[in-house]
Order: structure tokens, then C-alpha cells, then sequence
């Protein structure tokens, strides 16, 4: 921050004098980054006004991933720039950056540095640039503070052929949000399919005791498992299961709350595993896959009971650190109470379908009440959320 108020970025000679007696109009050329790729990846702080600056953010942004459409959007800014300049018009290009979260929170970040490009370059129209659909959530609040006169939108050109569309697929599954996004979504759907095709063949089975019935869901379960991948995939479990085992290593050092509640609710799932165990030993079970649906429809609650305990253990270390209680905490564990009577009700569903275990409105009463408490819980955190976010709002107004 210099000594007039303004920002070290900002070129005194790119801003216009309030007393230029030319009057000539003032072109901005504006690149707009919702989900903040130059801040993340190439650690640039925006906004960044100038070509030169733009320029070194490029160069920034480029030596970390070289690949990025975003590079190649505020190359197409420059150079509209330059050829608005040359053309003997007044230019200049300047680039905002939203948060890696996109949504309400980029907007408002979006929205607080264009209006710092805008105070600081005074421009009589805008150009906007972007690599793609989602960066045009972003223009109509921009057209609402300055006066668009065009839109350009950068297509990255890529080498035709099968090889060359794959290497693309590759590198945009390799970003985390995106694989989320569409992989995990996609595997649900295939696992969900596959067991509309092994649940049937597994009712056969316990009828005809036919080992090519099982032979002949070979297929399934390979689909299943195919489904099954995507969505560890899509979810990064891998990368999850290291962050947790890493922060489990810190925290038994530190001997922190939660590790108390952690080891509790490792106790429960232990001593349930084994209790239950033992309790369907006692009962005539007529095949060993209606024995494990019975297994499994036993381990439901106290799997959930054991996730609570857990939870409830951030939340007191969490309100010991911070003195405050977060939501999202309790929000989780109605999701997990939801998540649990849809689980229970399709594990009763296919013992009724079995063996005529309990009825099947039992089944569809906990399967639709666990929808009800998820809709009611999404409800009430999306609420939430975005009273807060217009808080937010307001104070930066």
C-alpha cells in the first residue's frame, strides 16, 4: 500500500488523470479466474493490473502447470491489449481471481477486486475474457459495474486423434474438484445398476442352490467392481486415508481430546463386531449370504453410534481451542443418522426379498425416513450457509 492509498500493483502511469482534457475512452481488458487457478497453483496475488504484471503472472502461473486453459486466457488478454494499443486506443488488462471453493465465496472475492480494478483504472468499457462456461457466472455482476462491449472466450488447441483426446481426459481427471464432480457421481450410478443385477441372482440362488447362477454374476460383480473404483476415485480416498493417518500420528503425540472419543468409538464398532457376532451364532440362519445381510444390517447403528462418538470428540476439542461449536459437525451427524436408515432399510429390503425377514413397509419406512432427515439437514446447511455468506456480503458493502 503506497502513501497515496493505493496498491503496489498498480501502475501510475496505467491509471487514468481525472483531468486528461483528450478524452479519450478507456478500454479494460479483464480476465476473470472463479476458482483462483493462478492463486492456488501459481501463488499469484490478485488483482493484478498492467501487462508486464500480467505478464509475470503468467510466467508464474505457467512454470507450475503449463497446461492450464487459464494460461492461455490471459495470454489472449495481453494481446488484445496490445492490439487495442496499437489500433491508438487507451487499454489496459487486469486479472481477478475468485476462491478455489467456487460459488458464493469466489463471487464476493470476484466482486471486491473488480471493484479495485475499477477505482483504480477507471475504464469507459470492459472486455471480458475467459476459458470457459463457468467463468460466465461472473459477467453479469461485472455488466452490472461497468459497461461490457465484447466477450471472448479462449478455446486451447489441441492435437486431433484418440491418443491426443485421451491425454486431455487424463489431464482434466486429474484435478480433484473435477473427478468429483463427474467420477463419482458416475460410479454411484454403476454400482447401483450392478446390484439391481446381483441382488436377483442372489434371491435365485437361495432357491435353486445352482452354482452357475453365482457363475453367472461373474459379470456383475466385475461392473460393481469398476463402479466401486470410480467412486474412491472420485473421492480421493487414497489421498484421505494419508492426511487421516498423518493427522492421527500428530495428534496421538499431542494426546489431544479427540483421540479419547477416537479410541471409544474404535471400542464400540470392536465390541459390536463381536457381540453380534456371537448373538447370530445362536440363530438358524438357512444360507451364509442371508447370515452376512443380517451381519451387516446388525453393524448399521453402532458403525454410526461409533462416528457420532467421534465427532462429538472434534467438537469438544474444537470449542476447547476455540470456544466455539461448529455446525458442521452437527450437520454430519443427522447426515450420518440419514445415511444410516437408508442403509438399514435396503439391508431389510433384500432379507425380505431372502427370506421374509421383516415387512417391506418397514423397509420403505426407514428408506423414506432417512430421505426426509437428509432433505430437512441439506435444507437447513444450505440455509445457513447463505445467511452467512450474506452477512459476509454486507459487510464488505
Amino acid at each position: 500500500m503506497g502513501n497515496d492509498g493505493t496498491t503496489e500493483h498498480a501502475c501510475p502511469s496505467l491509471i487514468r488523470k481525472k483531468g486528461d482534457s483528450r478524452g479519450m475512452k478507456k478500454t479494460l481488458v479483464l480476465v476473470v479466474d472463479r476458482d483462483d487457478d493462478f492463486g492456488v497453483k501459481g501463488k499469484v496475488n490478485t488483482p493484478v493490473i498492467g501487462v508486464q504484471n500480467c505478464l509475470d503472472a503468467a510466467t508464474a502461473f505457467g512454470i507450475a502447470d503449463p497446461e492450464d486453459s487459464d494460461l492461455n486466457a490471459l495470454y489472449a488478454a495481453v494481446s488484445v491489449c496490445l492490439e487495442l494499443q496499437e489500433d491508438g486506443h487507451e487499454a489496459d488488462v487486469a486479472l481477478i481471481c475468485g476462491d478455489e471453493k467456487v460459488g458464493h465465496r469466489s463471487d464476493l472475492a470476484l466482486v471486491s477486486q473488480l471493484e479495485e480494478v475499477l477505482d483504480l483504472v477507471e475504464p469507459d468499457s470492459v472486455v471480458l475474457v475467459g476459458d470457459g462456461a463457468e467463468d460466465e457466472y461472473i459477467y453479469p455482476i461485472i455488466s452490472s459495474r461497468a459497461r461490457v462491449d465484447s466477450v471472448r472466450k479462449v478455446y486451447v488447441k489441441q492435437s486431433p486423434g484418440l491418443e491426443g483426446s485421451f491425454y486431455i481426459l487424463t489431464k482434466m481427471l486429474s484435478d480433484p474438484g473435477k473427478r468429483k464432480r463427474f467420477l463419482a457421481p458416475l460410479g454411484f450410478i454403476i454400482v447401483l445398476l450392478s446390484m439391481f443385477f446381483i441382488v436377483p441372482s442372489l434371491i435365485v440362488y437361495s432357491t435353486d442352490h445352482n452354482i452357475n447362477t453365482l457363475l453367472g454374476m461373474s459379470g456383475s460383480i466385475a461392473v460393481l467392481f469398476i463402479g466401486l473404483v470410480l467412486m474412491l476415485y472420485g473421492y480421493n480416498i487414497g489421498d484421505r486415508y494419508y492426511e487421516f493417518r498423518r493427522n492421527l500420528i500428530s495428534q496421538l503425540s499431542e494426546g489431544t481430546t479427540r483421540i479419547i472419543f477416537l479410541c471409544i468409538a474404535f471400542s464400540v464398532v470392536a465390541i459390536c463386531l463381536v457381540w453380534n457376532y456371537m448373538e447370530l451364532g445362536r440363530v438358524y440362519v438357512d444360507s451364509w449370504y442371508s447370515w452376512i445381510v443380517q451381519y451387516m444390517a446388525s453393524m448399521v447403528w453402532p458403525v454410526v453410534i461409533a462416528i457420532m462418538v467421534y465427532a462429538t470428540g472434534m467438537i469438544i476439542q474444537d470449542y476447547q481451542q476455540d470456544h466455539m461449536i461448529k455446525l458442521e459437525f452437527i450437520f454430519g451427524c443427522l447426515g450420518l443418522v440419514s445415511l444410516g436408515l437408508v442403509a438399514l432399510g435396503l439391508l431389510d429390503a433384500v432379507m425380505y426379498f431372502i427370506d421374509g425377514g421383516m415387512g417391506a413397509e418397514v423397509a420403505v419406512g426407514e428408506i423414506v425416513a432417512g430421505i426426509v432427515i437428509s432433505i430437512f439437514n441439506n435444507f437447513a446447511k444450505n440455509r445457513i450457509r447463505n445467511l452467512r455468506e450474506e452477512a459476509m456480503a454486507d459487510e464488505m458493502v
